[in-house]
């Protein structure tokens, strides 16, 4: 059902923040009460990034990624840094519920940040110690956060659905154990996070909007073996070797990587790009 109760009413959190280089300016002041009684400890200056584990699968075929982080600052903006290893220290805005990206890239296969799905975390929730703890489910999360930023708010209701104001730890017990399709609370990537952050703006949140995409057959000849999806979810797929590889894709373009090359696939065609 429909649960306005997913946000935190806007009178009791607030600052003036500037972000998204543009796309999106809002001014808010009102009273800052926030986490004093957080159970992480109390709220440092800055934290160390801690990056998952890279899927067995991935790293066999792939090696070692680069990584592009985003997080909003101190002072309300987005920021990115890219790099291999162990990455800076970061101070998240600290006022409210903010997101940290992590996507891993691997120039030696002209893969760039976007085309495999990221790791992430959310700031207050994952800190522990003087640490920020990201993790693949935390990736469809921090992209569900800016969405919900990017999302047209054109009615005053919609103006007030703000993701700083939105109820993670309950939406990531409803992932976890709530009425959500298996499938998705195996794979959030095969929801559609863009759609569901538009309709929750628009009219508010349900969680039966939480379901998978549509996807069909799409099979490919000529190109057997090993393949891995742009999830960090999905198990890899060994086809015949002489082919044909067979996949379910959406209206979404999607990823497949291959020892091979490089596959772009949607329900609409596919290209294929050799090493």
């Amino acid at each position: 059902m429909k649960n306005e109760a997913f946000y935190i009413p806007a009178q009791y959190i607030g600052m003036k923040i500037r972000f998204f280089s543009g796309i999106a300016r809002y001014f808010i002041t009102a009273l800052l009460v926030f986490f004093t009684a957080c159970e992480s400890g109390p709220i440092l200056s800055s934290y160390r990034l801690v990056l998952p584990e890279l899927p067995v699968h991935w790293k066999e075929i792939l090696g070692e990624p680069h990584w592009r982080l985003e997080w909003i600052g101190g002072e309300g903006f987005w920021l990115e840094w890219e790099g291999a290893g162990q990455p800076p220290e970061l101070s998240p805005i600290q006022e409210w519920t903010s997101p940290v990206l992590a996507w891993p890239f691997w120039p030696a296969w002209d893969l760039p940040p976007g085309l495999m799905r990221p790791a992430g975390a959310l700031f207050p929730w994952d800190v522990s110690g003087g640490k920020l703890l990201s993790s693949w489910k935390g990736g469809a999360d921090a992209v569900f956060w800016k969405e919900l930023a990017l999302a047209e708010r054109s009615t005053a209701a919609a103006a007030g659905r703000l993701p700083w104001y939105f109820d993670w730890p309950r939406f990531r017990e409803l992932l976890r154990d709530g009425n959500v399709p298996e499938p998705v609370r195996r794979d959030p990537w095969l929801a559609d996070w863009k759609y569901i952050a538009e309709r929750t703006v628009r009219s508010g949140f349900d969680r039966r909007r939480i379901v998978s995409r549509t996807f069909t057959g799409l099979s490919i000849p000529g190109l057997g073996g090993r393949w891995i999806g742009s999830s960090p979810f999905a198990l890899p797929l060994d086809a015949p070797t002489e082919g044909p590889l067979v996949l379910s894709v959406s209206a979404a373009a999607d990823t497949w990587v291959s020892p091979g090359g490089v596959l772009k696939c949607s329900s609409s065609g596919w290209v294929w790009r050799g090493r």
